[in-house]
């Protein structure tokens, strides 16, 4: 299973809610993730920590989204890394 959100926060929140269940991953961006400063990747890689979510970046994957993935069996794309 793949799901987009617009936003890591917005796919954050919505974790935290209660509303999305089942997500084992989340692919960004690689370009949006080398821009942010080492303080917003660490609050970011922190909250995937919580939620028992492999936080990990994409050099294929455009800014405009981010992935959800339910693919604790599968093994991640040629072009992912974890952070």
């Amino acid at each position: 299973m793949i799901r987009r959100r617009r936003t890591l926060q917005e796919a954050l929140s919505e974790i935290q809610a209660g509303e999305l269940t089942g997500v084992t991953a989340i692919v960004v961006s690689r370009e949006w993730w080398d821009a942010l400063t080492a303080g917003a990747q660490g609050y970011f890689q922190r909250q995937c920590q919580r939620f028992a979510v492999i936080l990990r970046v994409d050099d294929a994957l455009t800014r405009h989204y981010v992935e959800l993935a339910s693919d604790r069996d599968e093994p991640p794309l040629s072009t992912e890394r974890r952070v």
